[in-house]
């Protein structure tokens, strides 16, 4: 019985040092907690970098309309060409502007948040 004891221990020795792992460098861990800390910082930059994107999208918004109210309320003429023939171009690349702009933030917003998760 004692055999079969002394037996089944050196089996699980053995076995314990086969699965035994080293290191494939000497500083690996630190090499390893170095790129886990940039790809914490890398995320928190990324995040950052999409709220100012929302920020400066909405702040320029808010000029677009204020030059697209201001435009009509001039009564001069630009570079020889009437301000009425011009403020309707104007709104409609402006519009077109904010739809592309828009839908792209909601795609990249949408994108980082699914990579964020998984």
């Amino acid at each position: 019985m004692m055999k079969d004891q002394d037996f089944k221990d050196k089996q699980l020795k053995s076995l314990l040092q086969d699965s035994k792992v080293s290191m494939p460098f000497s500083d690996f861990e630190e090499r390893m907690l170095s790129r886990l800390n940039k790809e914490l910082r890398s995320d928190y930059s990324i995040w950052r970098n999409i709220r100012l994107s929302w920020i400066f999208f909405f702040i320029g918004i808010v000029f677009g309309l204020g030059g697209s109210f201001v435009l009509p309320m001039l009564q001069h003429s630009v570079f020889g060409i009437d301000v009425e023939l011009v403020r309707y171009p104007v709104m409609m690349v402006t519009i077109f502007a904010v739809l592309w702009q828009l839908d792209e933030m909601i795609k990249l917003t949408l994108r980082q948040r699914k990579n964020r998760i998984n």
